[in-house]
């Protein structure tokens, strides 16, 4: 089974990423592609927009290839990438783990990405406890917005 991770890449989210990478690969043996780990040589040598691209059309190859989707989510304050990975996978009919990191008692999440999902479970922990052989459809009842 191979699963692409969408993830924010920002600082403030990072450990999430590595740590949701390392559950994956480690805790269930998944194979993962997690754009951070892709890199396009010589990168630097390229304008932004050509660059841009090619990281784009990697990403986009690996989602067409994965066979399920693992995103971390943050609610509505989701990056835009990790919403347009998750709405194309759904589109392509793909199954959507969404790993919600937010406070159900005070977050929202979006309506879109809550009713894209396959199956959600509640943060790392969830992602830990996830069945990746049986797939439920697990819900959280996160309030929608």
């Amino acid at each position: 089974m191979n699963i692409y991770l969408a993830a924010s890449l920002s600082n403030e989210h990072r450990a999430d990423m590595f740590e949701a990478l390392r559950i994956l690969r480690e805790e269930h043996g998944l194979e993962v592609y997690a754009p951070v780990e892709h890199k396009i040589p010589q990168d630097w040598d390229y304008p932004n927009s050509e660059w841009g691209l090619m990281v784009f059309s990697q990403d986009l190859m690996a989602i067409q290839q994965a066979d399920i989707i693992v995103a971390l989510s943050y609610g509505r304050l989701n990056s835009a990438g990790i919403a347009w990975e998750a709405g194309y996978a759904y589109g392509l009919g793909k199954k959507i783990i969404l790993v919600e990191m937010l406070d159900h008692k005070k977050d929202t999440q979006s309506l879109m990405v809550a009713n894209g999902r396959y199956a959600s479970v509640s943060g790392l922990k969830g992602l830990f406890g996830y069945d990746f052989k049986e797939l439920p459809k697990t819900r959280t009842w996160t309030e929608q917005k």
